[in-house]
């Protein structure tokens, strides 16, 4: 019995290595290679994307059916994102996932946005270097627009079917088909 159990174990760890590598290497192919392929982005349909697609599975969390990730954009190591079907990633984002970042389905993300999962402390008597991060998760919900050049904050829920403008920076929860912009952002208009 303890022969198959040692059996079962060095099979479990040997799994866990070869997914290691696998991550390890699609990381490497993702930020050396593919993450610098432009051609026929707006359709999803050419070379770098099908890549990207192939690789962010190995890479992320979890990963739907035809994510779009456009150039250029850095998630870090990635584990800690998922994302549902037909979402799309804009060029040149980044994406700060010390604590989980969930991004529901079409879900449509314009160039250079901002996601950030973490914080410094801000106690007084300690100096900001020395304060230790706070990490909290963002979730983004389903048909959700992101505008270009947007930041979202640690901590936001963005509810289904809200639109955020452009240059908008996300400090509060966004309720359900509400469209907020500004700095901070705030409520301008409900989707009809």
């Amino acid at each position: 019995m303890r022969q198959l159990a040692a059996s079962v174990d060095g099979d479990a760890a040997g799994v866990a290595l070869l997914r290691r590598f696998v991550r390890l290497l699609a990381l490497v192919l993702y930020y050396v290679v593919t993450s610098r392929i432009g051609l026929k982005w707006s359709s999803g349909t050419g070379i770098g994307a099908l890549l990207n697609r192939l690789l962010v599975r190995h890479i992320f969390a979890s990963c739907g059916q035809r994510v779009n990730i456009r150039p250029g954009v850095y998630f870090g190591g990635g584990a800690n994102i998922s994302i549902g079907d037909d979402s799309m990633l804009g060029a040149d984002a980044i994406i700060g996932a010390a604590a989980p970042v969930n991004i529901g389905s079409d879900v449509l993300m314009g160039p250079q946005v901002i996601i950030y999962t973490s914080n410094h402390g801000t106690r007084k008597g300690t100096p900001m270097r020395l304060q230790p991060f706070e990490l909290v998760p963002v979730t983004i919900g389903n048909d959700v627009w992101v505008g270009a050049r947007c930041i979202i904050l640690a901590g936001v829920t963005i509810g289904d079917g809200a639109i955020l403008a452009a240059g908008s920076v996300v400090t509060k929860d966004v309720p359900a088909n509400a469209i907020v912009g500004g700095v901070p952002a705030r409520i301008i208009g409900h989707r009809s």
